[in-house]
């Protein structure tokens, strides 16, 4: 009986260990998991921001493009009348041009950013899913090897006396059950004839009202 004990023991100290063990593994890869989760949000906050800044450029172009196409108009208004404003206008227009250009060189390697940025947070929201796919089919897997671990029979066998219990413990229920039954008691036949005969007859006087139009009176 006691090698039964230090035995249980023994493989029951074994189970606990191998269970922090993995819960340890799942601690680690929800850590991980988490500072995944860091790294996308900060990502995503900052390919906002450079969008923003797309929105923004494209904006800017539009707006010294309009600037350039005015001042062009207008020096073309005015230079039959006016020589100086018409030079005027048009220094006026190159400089939007010029802007232009550098705001539409800034556009473009901006967009490039955008487009480097939005991959790596791709990259990075598929590996989030993976690691994500990998501890839930881990998880679910380290469960059921825990509940076929508790459930496997081990070296160690329950001796008889906790069979002897099991086996006590149902006769008595048993006994207790067979002792609660009750007799089912004794039928009367006489009186069930009678209302059997009654129902029968209620049934037929029910039967005869349906049949019977409303207009229809009885001799």
């Amino acid at each position: 009986m006691k090698l039964f004990k230090k035995l249980a023991i023994n493989v029951h100290s074994q189970v606990e260990t191998l269970a922090n063990q993995f819960e340890n593994k799942e601690a680690l890869s929800t850590s991980y998991i988490r500072e995944y989760e860091r790294i996308v949000a900060q990502a995503k906050v900052k390919l906002a921001r450079v969008e923003a800044e797309v929105d923004r450029l494209a904006k800017e172009t539009a707006h010294l493009e309009a600037q350039a196409a005015q001042w062009a108009d207008r020096a073309r208004r005015v230079h039959t009348t006016d020589q100086e404003k018409a030079l005027a206008c048009v220094r006026r227009m190159k400089k939007a041009q010029s802007d232009q250009a550098l705001v539409i060189r800034e556009l473009a390697e901006t967009r490039d950013l955008k487009r480097r940025m939005a991959h790596d947070v791709a990259q990075t929201l598929r590996k989030l899913d993976d690691l994500k796919r990998r501890h839930r089919l881990l998880a679910g897997r380290q469960t059921c090897a825990e509940a076929l671990n508790a459930l496997q029979p081990t070296e160690a066998r329950l001796p008889d006396e906790v069979d002897d219990l099991y086996t006590r413990w149902e006769t008595d229920v048993t006994a207790r059950e067979l002792h609660n039954q009750t007799v089912a008691p004794e039928t009367d036949s006489l009186a069930e004839d009678f209302d059997r005969h009654e129902e029968e007859d209620d049934l037929r006087l029910t039967l005869e009202a349906l049949i019977t139009p409303p207009n229809e009176t009885k001799e």
